[in-house]
Formats: structure tokens, C-alpha cells, sequence
């Protein structure tokens, strides 16, 4: 690699349609093509001539599009701040779905939601649409999850995966595809048909079950739908007002718009990998395709915000995810500090421009460790009280700007009581003398974590073949509105026939011959 220049490898590369990306910093997010054709950088409509440009839209929506009004409270404007846009308050909106597309045989064990009543023919797979798509299944929405037997879900596995070891030593009877965990955790409560839409019968079953949904979500490479015969512009003719959510790496339009990505080729892209990394060391991506729940996020929130504009207008419309702009908004505040200052940030670990000490410190066991912020000198002094020992009260460590300035120092000399200290009860001791700091905890300690059992972000969840298991879900809980229980995710093409019959008529004959044909069913269409 060492004789190509980074873009011309990226080019290459996505000429063959091989996933890569690209670090780029905030001066190369400056100059970058697809950002730039897309506009995403802005002036804010009414900041002063020559104001700093800024983030701009994560999710485009193309009934009604985006716009930065006014810089952050506290800058200057060239005009008065803009009135309230009339309708948005949520004052008297009614998001009740229409009878019209309301199932007329609910899921069973689908109970009410604030999203009750709406219906999503949805083809999302992996992480970021899938999980999209489960948050609106957890408030109550009814997925309805399109599939293929062709080709599975990469988060499924492949038809010839080994189920996970834990299940083998269970004695778990079922296929590796629908005991698979990373599946299983994104796509619970919504129900699983095939259809095949390589083919026209496929196809036509898909536009036959259009009318009856609100919403369609994807998260294919851009054309794809269209190259189906299924885009925002042939829906729309089946369903006028229907709204589409479209995710993809790069977004819809612009030059690198063709390109596959994924969350860790996202990540580079976006900017995040270039402020990740130690002092003086390479750019890192976080590692658990961070870009990925981002993005899920941003689609979640583009559905729910087009059916709420649905409600007061009856317009459906198309709207535009990128995974690059949706995780570019998330470096703001960096972007903000190039734009001050034109130089691009350099890598900190885990230390923080205003605060010290700000990291991660050994404790007592193997591999254990305490995070501790202290935003200011009453809080280092909280942390030398309960820490104790006289090193921690150096004249080198007396004030903020000391102790930045002799931050190696101090992080080992910290490093030194805490690991004396078990990570929980040094975490209690500081948090109760209101120091910042948090235990480091391992997957296994989140699952026994009492704070998410009992606002119920953590629950138990059978699955007819996997069994029991503890799942994470919806990380918010609402006053007033009571929401469904959770159910497991759907087994591969589990509801084909179900949907099909509820909603076309289709009778079992026709049906069998459509399993036949690999057109529908369940599992691997299996080779002769």
C-alpha cells in the first residue's frame, strides 16, 4: 500500500466495489467531494458574511427540507431570530394511524404502543436499518421484515455458519441462521417473510403488499431499489402518501454516492478515526462499528419526525440517510475548532481539552479499571480526599493548567492509589463526593447491571429455538404511554404465509407453489 496515494486507492478500490474508507481529518472533510456536492457544510441563513460554516443535515428529507436557521444562542445574527414554524409544538397532533393500513389480525402478544397502528414493509438487514427498524417494532409499530432465501442477512450468517458455542453446549436444536445472536439482538418484535424480488413474482408481491403499510425503510446501496422496479417514484404511484426512509453509506446522491461502506470504513470517513488514537499514534476506529447504531438512530428518529409531517399535511415523502453525515454531526464540535483555528485537532487518548485528569486508571483484579474526570480544582480536590496520599497534593497538580501541563505525571501518580482500590467501590466513593467517575464495566457485569434492569432498557426474551436470554432494547422509558412487551426475533421467513395470507388472500396451493419456484419460504433456497 505503501506505493499508492490514500484517494487513488479509494478509488480504485470502490471502482471494484471493494468496502474501504479513507481517514479524513477536518481539513480533508473540507475539500471532500461528496460532502461538498451535497452541500452538508453550511452558513447559517441569517449569521453574518463570512461566519463559519457547520454541520449540516444527518437525514434529508424531501418534502421538507432542512435548514440552519441561526447560529448557536449568544452569536451575532444579521436578522431577527425566526418565528416559531406553526405546527411542530406536537400541540393537538393526532398520530393515529390511518384504519386504512391497520393489520386486521395484530401480531400476537402486540400490545399498545405509541406507535400502535403503523405498519413498515421493511428491508433492512445488519445493524444500522435493522436496529432502526426494531426500535419502532419496541414502541409498537408492526415490521413487517422482507427477506430472501437467496441471500441471508450477513448478521444471520451464512447457511453453512457454526451456531454459537454457548447454544451447541445448551443442546439447541435449530439452523445457524436463526440462532445467531447478532440477528437476533436487532430484530426483535417484528415478524419475517421472504420474497424474492430478482423475480417479477417476488416484485409484484411486494407492490400487492405496499398499499397496506405506512412506511418503507431500506438500507441498500442507492439504485438498487430502483434497479427492482421498487424506488421512492413507483411506491408512491401504489401509495400516495407512503414514506420512505432510504440509509446508505454516502447518501443518495453525490459522486461517492455508488460506493459500498460499512460502519468501520464509515467511521474514517466521517472524521470520528481521526480524532481516536494516542499521542503521537496512528488514527483508530473505536472497534464495534460505531457508525452503524448512529446512523440506526438518525433513521429511527427520519421515520417517526416524516410520520408525524404525514399527520398534519397527509404527504408521505422520501428521505435520505447518510451514514457519513449522520456520524460528520457528531464530530461538530472539532469541525467548529478547525473552522476557529485551521488546524485539524491532534489525537488525545483519553485526555480532554479542559479537564484533568480525564481518563481510565488500573484498580485492584485483573484487566479492572475506574474512569475519573475532574472538570475543575474543587473536584481535584474531592479526588485527592478520598484517593488520599500526599504525592496527589504536588504543587504540580495544584491547578487545572498544572496539571495539564504535567499530565503524565499525573495520571501515573493517580494510577498509583487506584490501584488499591476495588473499581466499583472506588467509583461509589468518588461519585458520593461528587467527582465524575464511572467502573469500566464488561459485557457481563452490563447484564447484571440492577440501574438497566429496573428502567427496563434490560429484559429477558425467549426465542422459540435460542431460548432464554437477556436483551437490550429501547433505552428510554415514556410518563404516560404504555409500551408492548418484547418479543423475540422472528425465525428466517417465519410469517410468509401468515402476511400473505392476512394480507393478499393468498390460499396454501398458490403458496406451496411459490416455495417450490424459491420465490418465498423459509431458510436457503437448497441447491439440487
Amino acid at each position: 500500500m505503501l506505493g499508492w496515494k490514500r484517494m487513488e486507492l479509494f478509488d480504485a478500490l470502490a471502482a471494484k466495489r471493494v468496502i474501504a474508507g479513507p481517514v479524513l481529518d477536518m481539513a480533508d472533510l473540507e475539500q471532500n467531494p461528496q460532502l461538498t456536492a451535497r452541500q452538508f457544510f453550511r452558513t447559517p441563513d441569517e449569521a453574518p458574511a463570512g461566519s463559519p460554516r457547520q454541520p449540516g443535515p444527518p437525514v434529508r428529507y424531501g418534502s421538507t427540507p432542512w435548514r440552519l436557521a441561526r447560529p448557536a444562542p449568544g452569536a451575532e445574527t444579521s436578522a431577527k431570530p425566526a418565528e416559531t414554524v406553526s405546527g411542530f409544538t406536537g400541540e393537538g397532533l393526532d398520530l393515529t394511524a390511518p384504519a386504512s393500513t391497520r393489520s386486521a389480525s395484530p401480531p400476537e402478544g402486540s400490545a399498545v404502543g405509541p406507535l400502535s397502528g403503523y405498519r413498515g414493509l421493511v428491508l433492512t438487514q445488519a445493524w444500522a436499518g435493522a436496529y432502526a427498524t426494531e426500535l419502532l417494532a419496541l414502541l409498537g409499530a408492526e415490521i413487517v421484515q422482507v427477506e430472501a432465501r437467496g441471500r441471508l442477512d450477513s448478521w444471520r450468517g451464512l447457511g453453512t455458519s457454526t451456531i454459537p458455542a454457548a447454544l451447541r453446549e445448551r443442546g439447541t436444536l435449530g439452523d445457524a441462521w436463526d440462532l445467531n445472536p447478532l440477528f437476533n439482538s436487532v430484530n426483535m418484535s417484528k415478524r419475517s417473510i421472504t420474497l424474492d424480488l430478482s423475480r417479477l413474482e417476488g416484485v409484484d408481491l411486494f407492490r400487492r403488499l405496499l398499499p397496506r403499510f405506512d412506511f418503507v425503510v431500506e438500507n441498500f446501496s442507492p439504485r438498487v431499489m430502483a434497479n427492482l422496479g421498487i424506488a421512492y417514484g413507483d411506491l408512491r404511484k401504489l401509495r400516495e402518501d407512503i414514506v420512505m426512509v432510504s440509509m446508505s453509506a454516502y447518501g443518495a446522491t453525490g459522486p461517492w454516492s455508488p460506493v459500498p461502506g460499512i460502519g468501520g470504513t464509515i467511521e474514517p470517513c466521517s472524521g470520528m478515526s481521526s480524532l481516536l488514537g494516542y499521542v503521537d499514534g496512528p488514527p483508530l476506529n473505536s472497534g464495534h462499528m460505531y457508525p452503524d447504531p448512529v446512523a440506526g438512530l438518525y433513521g429511527f428518529g427520519a421515520v417517526i419526525t416524516a410520520l408525524a409531517h404525514r399527520c398534519r399535511t397527509g404527504e408521505g415523502q422520501y428521505v435520505d440517510v447518510s451514514m457519513q453525515e449522520a456520524c460528520a454531526t457528531f464530530v461538530g464540535d472539532e469541525w467548529m475548532r478547525y473552522q476557529e483555528t485551521g488546524l485539524s485537532p491532534a489525537r488525545r487518548g483519553n485526555r480532554h481539552p479542559a479537564y484533568a485528569p480525564h481518563g481510565i486508571f488500573r484498580c485492584t483484579g485483573e484487566d479492572q479499571w475506574v474512569a475519573v474526570a475532574a472538570p475543575d480544582d474543587p473536584a481535584w480536590a474531592a479526588v485527592v480526599e478520598v484517593l488520599g496520599g500526599d504525592e496527589l497534593g504536588d504543587e504540580r497538580f495544584a491547578t487545572v493548567q498544572a496539571r495539564q501541563a504535567n499530565e503524565t505525571d499525573l495520571e501515573a501518580a493517580i494510577s498509583r492509589r487506584t490501584i488499591e482500590h476495588d473499581k466499583v467501590e472506588l467509583a461509589d466513593a468518588l461519585v458520593s463526593a461528587r467527582v465524575i467517575a464511572a467502573p469500566v464495566l464488561d459485557v457481563g457485569e452490563v447484564l447484571a447491571d440492577p440501574d438497566l434492569a429496573a428502567r427496563g432498557v434490560l429484559r429477558a426474551v425467549t426465542h422459540s429455538r435460542a431460548g432464554d436470554a437477556l436483551q437490550a432494547g429501547l433505552p428510554l422509558r415514556l410518563a404516560n404511554t404504555s409500551l408492548p412487551s418484547w418479543n423475540s426475533a422472528p425465525l428466517h421467513g417465519e410469517h410468509s404465509f401468515e402476511v400473505l395470507q392476512q394480507e393478499l388472500d393468498l390460499d396454501e396451493k398458490t403458496y406451496t407453489t411459490l416455495v417450490a419456484a424459491g420465490i418465498t419460504g423459509c431458510g436457503p433456497v437448497k441447491e439440487n
